[in-house]
């Protein structure tokens, strides 16, 4: 304990670190040490006691509070400090009694600390001050924006059933290399006027409700651009943007709005998160990072402002109730499932079933005759099976090398292969590859076809062509930190199958 005294600064930082990695015996020793006359330093003791506050909040309550009247200024600012992560009326109570009796630090650590707080009380109380002091007043200002997200916090949803109240741009957003296939979603699915504006990205001019944009299978997700002015600091265009969209966003939630501020390539930019905040006090719009059905992101390069609606689509895929690792994206199953096609005939192979969401989207997007999937961890099968029944379908899941597999004859292979270190580690991808594309040719029907995701592309269109199959459609595809080559593969004409 003395060692939090010592004269040797970082012996006294690494007891202090050490008694607060003890919890609640640390802070009960440092309770304990605080109350002997010269107990060493007394700040770093209550600062103990503050770094635990919220995980023992029961216990360490009073004697935070018994620290406010302490004579020593450094070791009340710890307690406001702690107290300020514990909450509740009676901690707001005392800290707003405490403050017209402190001095200039403390008051500041008092306002920091009530901004925390989330109670009307202090909202009122810090509304009501008149300051002086400039760094008093940025803590103030930052004090009520986070009041302002938590005072009278009601549940707010996108409200996805009414009409946006004017023609907008939607942009849907997707992995590198799948917006082909997201543009011919839209189309069909909402509109033939999409276009694609970039590898990740396809726009649609809107005047509906939201809810047929949400059921896109093949995007990341959905969002409602404006334009930021050409002019000024980029905070300043963000709030103006922000203002131009309160009758979007008032019409499209079910209460007063609230956003989560994103900064697209520019970190987290704290300060003017905070400064836009506080310029759109007593506005219709409020920023809460937490679970707010909005989300502001800033494109400062594409010069807009794209407000993501997040009634979060994960809703398109409830039929996963487990996963495995290095499991396919479900848009990108979804992407993988449309390219493939439906034949209401159909009999799909997934060699390499995963979790079984390819499975599923084909299934999801029209008649089949049978789904088959196979994989050598049992651990995949089963959340295979789990997630087929959840989406309503039964599939012959079979423990299989896909190798040498017999899956009779096919009509379509459906897959996203092991990719990476996974097997190159073993050296084994090649011949994984070379071994799996002739059983492949042995399996497809000769009016089969088959869509994946080569991790190896120059060698699989080399054997896919050499077993006679034609490879008609190549292209990158972001895997989420590497890529891969979508494939689409048919027998030719001039060279058919024979089993």
């Amino acid at each position: 304990m003395s060692l939090t005294g010592s004269s040797e600064e970082t012996t006294a930082e690494a007891a202090e670190r050490a008694l607060g990695r003890a919890g609640l015996a640390g802070a009960e020793a440092a309770r304990r040490a605080l109350a002997e006359p010269t107990p060493g330093s007394r700040a770093r003791l209550a600062r103990v006691l503050s770094r635990v506050a919220v995980e023992h909040a029961e216990a360490l309550r009073a004697p935070l509070l018994g620290l406010l009247a302490d004579p020593e200024a450094r070791v009340q600012r710890a307690a406001i400090s702690g107290l300020g992560k514990i909450g509740g009326p009676e901690v707001e109570a005392a800290l707003l009694g405490a403050f017209a009796k402190a001095e200039l630090p403390e008051q500041r650590a008092l306002v920091e600390a009530l901004g925390k707080l989330g109670g009307r009380p202090s909202r009122t109380f810090l509304l009501g001050l008149k300051l002086a002091d400039p760094e008093l007043e940025r803590r103030r200002a930052r004090a009520l924006v986070m009041l302002g997200r938590s005072v009278d916090r009601v549940d707010v949803d996108v409200d996805v059933e009414s009409p946006v109240p004017h023609p907008v741009r939607v942009i849907f957003r997707c992995r590198s290399g799948v917006a082909p296939t997201l543009l011919e979603e839209v189309r069909e699915h909402c509109h033939p006027s999409a276009a694609e504006l970039s590898p990740t990205e396809v726009s649609l001019e809107w005047t509906g409700s939201l809810s047929r944009l949400l059921e896109v299978r093949t995007a990341l997700d959905v969002s409602l651009e404006v334009q930021l002015d050409n002019d000024g600091p980029l905070d300043a265009r963000v709030v103006a943007a922000l203002r131009k969209s309160v009758p979007l966003l008032v019409a499209l939630s079910s209460s007063m709005p609230r956003f989560r501020l994103a900064w697209l390539g520019a970190g987290h930019q704290r300060s003017a998160t905070f400064r836009v905040a506080d310029a759109l006090r007593g506005t219709e719009l409020i920023n809460d990072p937490k679970g707010a059905p909005w989300e502001a992101r800033v494109d400062e390069r594409g010069q807009r402002l794209l407000l993501v609606a997040r009634p979060n689509l994960d809703a398109r895929f409830g039929y996963r109730g487990r996963d495995v690792p290095a499991a396919s994206h479900p848009t990108l199953a979804a992407a993988l499932a449309r390219i493939g096609g439906v034949q209401p005939d159909d009999v799909v192979w997934d060699p390499f079933v995963g979790s079984g969401l390819e499975l599923c989207e084909r299934g999801l997007l029209g008649p089949f005759q049978r789904l088959i999937g196979t994989d050598l961890s049992e651990q995949a099968l089963g959340a295979a099976e789990e997630n087929l029944r959840r989406a309503g379908f039964e599939a012959q899941l079979v423990r299989a090398d896909a190798r040498s597999f017999d899956a009779g004859e096919v009509t379509l292979i459906l897959t996203n292969p092991p990719m990476g270190r996974r097997v190159a580690r073993d050296g084994e991808l090649e011949s994984l590859v070379e071994a799996f594309l002739g059983n492949v040719a042995r399996c497809l029907s000769p009016r089969g076809r088959m869509v994946w995701l080569s991790p190896l592309p120059r060698l699989s269109a080399q054997r896919l062509e050499a077993h006679g199959l034609s490879v008609e459609r190549r292209g990158a595809v972001d895997l989420g930190g590497f890529d891969a080559e979508l494939q689409v593969a048919r027998f030719s004409a001039q060279n058919p199958r024979t089993r």
